[in-house]
């Protein structure tokens, strides 16, 4: 039943991720991956050279130059604005996940002033991180989530909301452990959202695309020393490379080898399980 409850939450959350012929967010495949393009892109340098020859090439050094100062700069900026955008959702997610955790504490720690139905809410909290930490967080590396730790949450919101507070201190504690609740509800909501999983293949295109061109144009200079040459044509492929892997990384924070840790969580339900 649980296997059925995946699939179906998968349906509806499932986005094609840009890793999908191999998993790239993994260093032993990914950094591997960026030294051979680099050499290869450096093995075109030469063969380009041979085909054309040097003094062809030098004829085109003072047009290439022009052509190469203008998209080098254009693809320099985005490229610096993307990888930007995609270190501050790692850092967003990371806030997230801890704000999540945060909440799941405090609206655990106030429903022990609710008697049975504070109680029931404990419990499912309870579970939930346990859900979270144990399956979540290896379907979410899936672009999946858990249908157990949903319906954990939207019973917990239903228990809360059939809470009738009686006393002085449960009617000045209800509307705490109801903003706290909602907090929960936004932190999981952020967590859990598409954009998480991955840049738009539209924004890939983008970047490859440039990362393309302006390599492109790097191929048509020279300079005497084809060994010199050869390495410096590399180091600049090594580095478009590695700025494509880091959007790669930190555009997908809850997958790959880098990626958002459930720490928060592991500490609530600690904490949990030392008050009970």
């Amino acid at each position: 039943m649980a296997e059925r409850d995946h699939d179906i939450v998968h349906q509806l959350y499932r986005r094609k991720p840009m890793n999908w012929i191999m998993p790239l967010d993994r260093y032993v495949v990914g950094v591997p991956l960026i030294l051979v393009f680099s050499l290869l892109f450096a093995l075109c340098q030469l063969g380009l050279r041979r085909l054309l020859g040097p003094e062809r090439i030098r004829e085109c050094h003072e047009v290439g130059g022009y052509y190469l100062a203008i998209v080098g700069s254009f693809y320099a900026v985005l490229l610096g604005l993307i990888v930007y955008a995609a270190m501050d959702k790692f850092s967003k997610a990371e806030s997230t996940v801890e704000n999540e955790a945060r909440a799941v504490l405090g609206v655990y720690t106030l429903a022990s002033q609710f008697g049975d139905e504070g109680r029931a809410i404990r419990e499912n909290l309870s579970k939930y991180a346990s859900e979270v930490i144990v399956n979540e967080w290896r379907l979410m590396e899936q672009n999946r989530i858990s249908l157990a730790a949903r319906n954990l949450f939207v019973d917990t919101i239903d228990r809360v909301k059939k809470i009738q507070p009686v006393s002085e201190n449960q009617k000045a504690l209800y509307p705490v452990m109801v903003s706290e609740l909602i907090n929960l509800w936004d932190s999981r909501r952020d967590r859990t959202k598409v954009s998480n999983y991955g840049l738009p293949g539209a924004e890939w295109t983008v970047l490859i695309l440039g990362a393309a061109i302006t390599l492109f144009f790097t191929l048509f200079f020279t300079i005497e020393s084809t060994s010199i040459h050869l390495f410096m044509t590399g180091m600049i492929a090594l580095l478009i490379f590695a700025s494509l892997y880091l959007v790669l990384l930190f555009g997908a924070p809850f997958s790959g080898d880098l990626r958002v840790s459930n720490t928060g969580f592991l500490i609530a339900q600690r904490i949990m399980s030392e008050r009970r």
